[in-house]
């Protein structure tokens, strides 16, 4: 599968998984060592770290491809007699 349709997949559902926490989770505060968050935000928090770590994935993949490219192109282009 092409690493652009797995990432807008993923994209798709961390937006499905947001939608659900939002209409899903209770906007009361929760303590946790001594400050008060919100369940709802603290869950669209996560979601939003993992979307940015699978963007810094598929930015990195896209870079290693586009850098293996140019190495066999700078291969070819050595080998090719004169």
């Amino acid at each position: 599968m092409d690493i652009n349709r797995k990432f807008g997949l993923t994209l798709a559902a961390f937006a499905v998984l947001g939608v659900l926490a939002w209409t899903t989770l209770s906007d009361e505060p929760v303590r946790v060592f001594d400050v008060s968050i919100s369940l709802r935000a603290a869950t669209l928090c996560v979601l939003g770290l993992f979307a940015v770590r699978a963007g810094l994935y598929f930015l990195r993949a896209r870079l290693e491809k586009s850098a293996e490219g140019r190495q066999s192109a700078a291969a070819e282009e050595v080998a090719k007699p004169m």
